[in-house]
């Protein structure tokens, strides 16, 4: 009975070991995939503030069309046909 009892601790102690190894490969990948995981986020907001920026300068542009669109048609305002340079 001593042999048998011996070889369950033994056994027991040889999945314990296992298990914690596991436990730490795991817990290595984890760290790994969030290191990863912040990197992509980084790109995103860097990725996000440059759609914003790109947002804002087409509203700007479609409000220079607006304006302009604007002062042909209701106002009959026209862009001039002969356009000189002033010189400082």
């Amino acid at each position: 009975m001593s042999g048998r009892l011996l070889a369950g601790w033994l056994a027991a102690l040889a999945f314990l070991v296992c298990s914690g190894v596991q436990v730490a490969f795991s817990t290595e990948a984890v760290r790994g995939q969030h290191r990863t995981l912040q990197a992509l986020q980084g790109r995103l907001d860097a990725a996000v503030a440059v759609y914003s920026r790109l947002q804002l300068e087409l509203a700007t542009v479609a409000a220079y069309q607006q304006v302009e669109q604007t002062a042909e048609q209701e106002l009959g305002m026209r862009f001039p046909e002969d356009v000189t340079r002033v010189a400082r």
